[in-house]
């Protein structure tokens, strides 16, 4: 009689930790540095600091994305989950940040910061869509 993790696990505590993981991912985004020099770059580079180069927190939607993705998590795990919320601060932040990656050229590069904090968003809107739809389906079929 095998049981998968799946199933041991009670659907209202699932339900509560959905959108923690996709928050880690975005948090530890934020932390990592977003912009760096391109490595391929040959030639000159001007001694420049630009905000982003030590992580995420320099940038005002690092910061903004930091708070929303530690309050819907924290209010998630407290018993209110905001689905809607999970979208928007995932599609929000996906589009921010794919804004700031296209807007690097040259001899600065967006650095992993910024790519981890762009998989995070696209988990999280994904979370939140998905338990959107899960919700949806369960008062369906409760009428």
């Amino acid at each position: 009689m095998s049981s998968t993790l799946q199933e041991r696990i009670p659907p209202a505590l699932r339900e509560r930790f959905a959108p923690v993981l996709p928050s880690i991912v975005v948090v530890a985004g934020v932390f990592m540095p977003w912009v760096q020099v391109d490595p391929n770059h040959e030639g000159p580079v001007i001694t420049i600091y630009y905000p982003g180069m030590g992580s995420g927190l320099e940038l005002p939607h690092g910061i903004a994305l930091l708070v929303a993705a530690i309050l819907l998590s924290v209010l998630s795990l407290v018993g209110h989950r905001l689905r809607r919320g999970e979208l928007v601060v995932g599609l929000g932040g996906a589009l921010a940040v794919g804004w700031f990656i296209q807007s690097w050229q040259g001899a600065f590069i967006p650095a992993p910061g910024a790519w981890v904090t762009l998989i995070g968003c696209l988990f999280l809107a994904a979370v939140g869509a998905g338990g959107l739809v899960v919700a949806r389906r369960r008062t369906k079929t409760a009428v």
